[in-house]
Parts: C-alpha cells; structure tokens; sequence
C-alpha cells in the first residue's frame, strides 16, 4: 500500500513580503500626497476664476438682452458695491436703471456672488466697477481682476474685460505676462 504524502499548502503572506508592500505603499503615498494637494489647489483657483468669468459674461449678455446698462461690482454682503477693488469678498450685478452706477433699493439685483474661499482677487482701484452698456460694451480703461492663492503670482490667474466688452482669461506667467498678487 503506497501511502501519499499530503502536502500541506497555505496562502498568505510572509513577514518578509507584508513588510516590503508596507513600505512600497508609503513611498507611493509619500510621492503622491503634495501632488495632490497642488492638484486641489489648482482647481480651487480655476473653479473661483471660472465663476467670475461666467458672472461678467452673464452682466453683459443681460445688458444686451435688457437693452440696460448693468453693473458688475465687488460686494460683501450684496446691499452695496465695495470701495476697494476686493472682489474676493464677493460681488453682485444689477441693473442702473438710473445710469448712476450705485445701487438702490429699487434697483433689479440679478446675481449676489459669496466670498472665495482662501483666495485673493482684486482690481484696479480705478475700475472696482465694470459697466455693460445695451451694446455689449464696457468703456473705460481695460479692467483687470487677477485671482491669486497663497502660492503667489506663478499661479495667478487674470480676467480682462476689453472696451468691448470681450472678456478673456490671462494665465500665470506662462504667457510671458507678470501678473500682480500685491
């Protein structure tokens, strides 16, 4: 009678091979981690640059379609336009009914934008304002909004709203221009 060996198998790992993937997944993580978290930050600052542009494309086309003049400006709590050029507290459009370009009560609100979160966004002193005339027009000097984060201004991002009321977005320093988180 031929007695056959039963061999005995079992699964699982070793010490040895549980320890090297231990320390093969904390290297991944250890790489992958601030990646990620420049990753997060990138699109938090191109979600808020986003949401403004799509809100001065929305103050023009209302102009357009009202026949009104409509003003885009920087407010905290929407009841008022700012003084400074901080637009990161927020803003808010509305229809000059009476082409003062302040807002009264009896003025149309159309949109009351929140605070960014964690970042910056400011204007020129000179254009805290910018009016869309029933043409689709902003006259005035070029306005500039330049959006920043804690990273400072090799990620900044900008929005230029043209005389004609073309809006179009600046990125960084890698169009050769400098822009200013200041």
């Amino acid at each position: 009678m031929d007695l056959q060996r039963t061999k005995n198998t079992f699964s699982g790992f070793t010490l040895l091979e549980l320890m090297v993937s231990i320390s093969i997944m904390a290297i991944t993580l250890s790489l992958g981690i601030p990646s990620f978290g420049e990753f997060i930050q990138n699109q938090r600052l191109r979600s808020e640059n986003q949401r403004l542009h799509i809100d001065l494309l929305f103050a023009r086309s209302m102009a357009v379609n009202q026949g009104q003049q409509v003003i885009i400006c920087a407010s905290a709590g929407g009841n008022s336009c700012a003084d400074t050029g901080n637009w990161g507290q927020g803003w808010m459009i509305f229809i000059d009914s009476n082409n003062d370009r302040e807002y009264q009560q009896q003025e149309q609100r159309l949109r009351i934008a929140a605070a960014m979160d964690s970042l910056q966004a400011r204007s020129s002193i000179y254009r805290r304002k910018i009016r869309f005339y029933p043409d689709g027009s902003a006259a005035g000097s070029a306005a500039k909004i330049t959006i920043c984060d804690f990273r400072g201004r090799n990620y900044a991002r900008e929005l230029v709203i043209a005389n004609s009321g073309r809006v179009r977005q600046i990125k960084r320093v890698a169009e050769g221009i400098s822009l200013n988180c200041g």
